[in-house]
């Protein structure tokens, strides 16, 4: 039997990174932890080397039982030497071992999934309709990139507020790395949309925006698109994730985050942990899918435990919701940290938030967060919080001359980008009072 199986299922290539090369290493503990990881996310191909592993007894006590537990749910996932391999296996196994094998494979079934991890896919709501653009703004190419003929892919995820301006703009993939990061947070501060009534919720979007370099050898977005859409088909995980963010990004592709869920989702089982960001942050919104928190949270830690620092901010922004007591500003911190460690752009900025303004005096710590400033502020992009947040890092520290000129920087900068003035306004006038402001600079 397991000279048989050794013939007709050599271990195919997984797509977690790790679990391949520790397989290939003869590292079969780790290789059996990182695909067990993804088979119990319902990913087949990782439900197959699982179920090879225990016919081998590599990395584990050889268990036909087992085998044939994961072999069936890779079978039930659409692999069909899953299917093979369990037909193999049914002769060999003991009276009584398919309701174990059964037992085994329960809480890993496509029901049981749905219901603790898998998004309900729907139409997208109107808070999605908002993140239809009425102006773009040009794009200036970076003169350096320019000059070095360097093309290259950026999607950044913005809020989009009633009065149609956009905010908040975070950088979640850039190829390649330090080059149009900040090109693209100016762009997206100048993007506008429809206005909506003063009571409607902010909305959460997304765009792509492509950089290709006059001469540089960069296909053209129909060939770019359909060959990432080929690889995507064909089970190649990276290009799942990128061709979900094409079509939750390009807006010249008419799709959407409905259509973009179900290639997150794959590369997101596959292991991918942006791509984990991605379906937590939907499942949180709502986001081509039912709201449901839950499942979100579940996402987002798995992936900020593996220090996806898109992931380690979301969760410290949520824990920062509403008025948070001690415990969920101290959960936010030390999330907030180690994105920050990570070198994250957001995580340092979130950060510096923090310790400039939390209503926690344990918590406070203004030089800090001014050093932090200092780290991210030339690739802000012109964004007025860098100065609300060194405004009230100053005005904690006692500098209100200090505080009121950053927040009238911040004043002359937003009322560039027709944000609302009045939160910003409220806040100078406490400084010129001597009164430092405490709060969630970045909450919207």
């Amino acid at each position: 039997m397991l000279a048989l199986c050794m013939l007709m299922c050599a271990p195919t290539r997984a797509d977690l990174t790790s679990a391949q090369t520790a397989y290939q290493k003869g590292d079969y503990p780790k290789a059996l932890h990182d695909y067990r990881e993804l088979a119990e996310l319902g990913q087949p191909l990782a439900q197959l080397n699982l179920a090879i592993m225990y016919t081998r007894g590599e990395g584990t006590r050889q268990s036909d039982i087992n085998a044939y537990a994961w072999a069936t749910l890779a079978a039930a996932g659409g692999e069909a030497r899953g299917q093979a391999l369990a037909d193999q296996l049914r002769p060999y196994l003991a009276p009584g071992s398919e309701k174990i094998a059964a037992d085994i494979a329960a809480p890993y079934r496509r029901t049981e999934l749905d219901a603790r991890l898998m998004p309900k896919m729907v139409a997208d709501s109107v808070d999605q309709r908002a993140c239809v653009f009425q102006k773009y703004p040009s794009i200036e190419y970076p003169p350096d990139a320019r000059l070095r003929a360097i093309s290259g892919n950026v999607l950044a995820e913005f809020t989009v507020m009633p009065d149609g301006r956009a905010r908040s703009p975070r950088i979640v993939y850039a190829l390649p790395v330090g080059v149009f990061e900040p090109t693209v947070r100016r762009a997206v501060l100048h993007m506008s949309f429809a206005s909506r009534s003063a009571d409607a919720r902010a909305a959460h979007c997304k765009v792509m925006i492509r950089f290709v370099s006059p001469g540089a050898l960069y296909p053209r977005l129909e060939a770019f698109v359909s060959k990432t859409r080929s690889e995507a088909e064909a089970g190649d995980v990276e290009a799942e994730f990128v061709y979900g963010m094409m079509l939750a990004g390009f807006p010249q592709l008419n799709h959407s985050m409905k259509d973009a869920l179900p290639w997150f989702l794959k590369a997101a089982q596959a292991g991918a942990r942006g791509a984990q960001y991605e379906v937590g942050e939907s499942l949180m919104l709502g986001m081509g899918c039912q709201c449901e928190t839950n499942k979100g949270e579940v996402w987002l830690r798995k992936a900020a435990e593996a220090d996806q620092a898109d992931a380690q901010v979301s969760i410290a922004q949520y824990a920062l919701r509403g008025t948070p007591d001690e415990a969920a500003s101290r959960i936010a911190k030390t999330w907030l940290e180690r994105a920050a460690k990570s070198g994250s752009h957001d995580g340092t900025l979130y950060l510096a938030a923090l310790l400039a303004s939390n209503p926690l005096a344990e918590l406070r710590d203004p030089p800090r967060a001014l050093t932090l400033l200092d780290k991210v502020g030339r690739d802000m992009g012109g964004d007025p919080t860098e100065y609300e947040i060194r405004a009230a890092a100053q005005a904690a520290s006692g500098q209100y001359a200090a505080a009121v000129a950053s927040e009238r920087k911040a004043l002359s900068i937003a009322k560039g980008l027709d944000w609302d003035l009045s939160p910003l306004e409220e806040r100078l006038r406490q400084y010129q009072s001597g009164q430092p402001w405490y709060g969630n600079l970045l909450a919207l």
